[in-house]
């Protein structure tokens, strides 16, 4: 063989070698696609059943035009007028999950049923009180929000069962406000931390959640999925999810509804399976965000943070806000001139702000801390690892590479992550004061990696679909503390410009 032809082949052979360690290298960090997986269905159709005994079902289905797609103001007016009482509405909701996420190629967005969600409803009916805040509407919290009637898991296995002792703080205060828990929404595991390969909206507890606008083709993304797909499907009146990168803002744009990630702490995160204290936000998941606003104010613990709920549709008018990213067409940039307010194209630049090394930073400590102070089966992320492994097909499905590598953090630089941390809020603060901007906007969580480390507030509201028919959302992120001013600008543009899709399958 002549030497040229053998030089040939070797180059052949070493790029076909080099094409092949790429696509494997790709394949392991890709999403698997998404299964119809759903575990347990039938504990939660057991408990759904035992408090809709003996009602009158055709009845209740038949308050549906009261019920579906309406705002919280909406509900406690026909509550007020005596056309549908709080029994009634939490059992259209849980007749709702029966149906359409535990019933056959279902959405599987609920981890979990509160066993005493009718038995509340009737004691708000029993002592009347003006509707008002959130009394008497059905919120689902997210599977990593501490509650003392239902399990918290995080969405793992080795939590399924475990139920803490005490409410988390935020949950004691939606309590307070007379809202009902009506049940836990799935999510991708720990945060969507477990393995690159796991797609959104799984966990080892529950199983897949699925986009109702197109199952098992639409990612539900994020973290916060079962709180998107359960709004976007009316399942719930709303829910709550939790941020650290994304997973708020994520699932909402995809599912079309509102997500609003308020100002670090605003909400207490005090009882909630951390990933990263640097980050970890919870925020309200809705369908219009005046009622963002009446779940966000139900859910603190320090009044002095609460919001005025008048917000004012012409709030945009005469404002400066800045396009960050792509904009096809303009399209963004029209929207926000068409609500009377002047676009500016700014860049929001992201060097040196390494999320992935924030988390890594926190999660082994936040975890264990957690593990411990709660009395978890488990105490520790390396027994969690092991006790993963042994049964990996369940428990680990999809691996949980991202676990093992954060176990093995041990050297800790917060003085790097508080320098990254004040990057990040002095770059956001520059941006709108050199550019005398009210607040910036991008598409769905295009430009999320800046607001999530400064812990800046964030809102996605509505923008239409995509020529795939894919929902989009236009996020608003402003300065820190400027929570009021966020809504207003959000409500004022969901107003104008009405961009909100709805999944027809889910409208029967």
């Amino acid at each position: 063989m002549k030497t040229t032809v053998k030089i040939a082949l070797i180059v052949i052979l070493a790029l076909a070698g080099i094409s092949l360690a790429t696509f494997m290298l790709l394949k392991s960090l890709t999403p698997n696609q998404e299964e119809r997986i759903a575990y347990d269905k039938d504990k939660q159709v057991a408990l759904i059943d035992s408090q809709l005994a003996g009602m009158d079902l055709e009845k209740i289905r038949a308050k549906k035009d009261l019920i579906m797609e309406k705002s919280i103001e909406d509900l406690h007016a026909a509550i007020s007028k005596g056309e549908l009482t709080y029994e009634e509405l939490t059992a259209f909701y849980l007749d709702r999950i029966k149906t359409y996420d535990a019933g056959k190629k279902g959405l599987n967005a609920v981890a979990a049923i509160n066993p005493k969600a009718i038995e509340e409803a009737r004691a708000l009916d029993a002592s009347p009180a003006t509707p008002t805040g959130m009394r008497g509407i059905p919120v689902l919290l997210k599977d990593n929000i501490n509650t003392n009637t239902m399990p918290t898991s995080g969405g793992t296995y080795a939590l399924k069962d475990f139920t803490p002792s005490d409410n988390a703080e935020m949950v004691t205060a939606l309590i307070n406000s007379g809202a009902i828990i009506l049940g836990k929404s799935n999510l991708s595991e720990l945060a969507n931390f477990m393995d690159t390969r796991m797609p959104s909206g799984y966990s080892s507890k529950a199983g897949q959640t699925h986009n109702p606008f197109n199952p098992l083709e639409l990612s539900p993304e994020g973290s916060s999925s079962g709180s998107g797909a359960a709004v976007a499907a009316n399942l719930s009146a709303v829910a709550i999810g939790t941020e650290t990168t994304g997973s708020i803002i994520a699932p909402s744009a995809i599912h079309s509804i509102v997500g609003f990630k308020p100002t670090k702490d605003a909400i207490s995160a005090a009882g909630v399976i951390p990933l990263s204290s640097t980050m970890d936000t919870v925020g309200p998941m809705t369908k219009n965000v005046k009622d963002a606003a009446a779940l966000y104010n139900a859910s603190i613990s320090d009044t002095s943070k609460a919001v005025n709920e008048n917000l004012d549709a012409d709030f945009l008018k005469g404002k400066r806000i800045g396009i960050v990213g792509k904009d096809p067409d303009q399209a963004l940039a029209n929207k926000i001139k068409a609500c009377g307010a002047e676009a500016v194209a700014v860049e929001l630049p992201e060097e040196g702000i390494d999320n992935e090394h924030i988390i890594n930073q926190d999660f082994k400590n936040d975890l264990n801390r957690y593990l411990q102070t709660y009395n978890a089966p488990v105490k520790s992320l390396a027994e969690l690892i092991a006790f993963n492994k042994e049964d990996a097909s369940r428990r680990a499905k999809y691996g949980q590479d991202l676990l093992e590598e954060a176990n093995e953090v041990n050297e800790f630089d917060k003085a790097k992550v508080e320098a990254m941390v004040k990057k990040a809020q002095s770059r956001i603060d520059d941006l709108l004061r050199d550019n005398k901007l009210d607040a910036l906007v991008f598409y769905d969580n295009e430009g999320v990696l800046l607001p999530a480390t400064a812990g800046c507030p964030e809102l996605t509201v509505p923008a239409g679909v995509s020529d795939e028919g894919a929902p989009k959302g236009a996020t608003f992120i402003a300065r820190q503390n400027e929570d009021e001013k966020l809504l207003n600008i959000a409500y004022s543009f969901e107003q104008k410009t009405a961009g909100r899709a709805i999944p027809q399958n889910y409208l029967k």
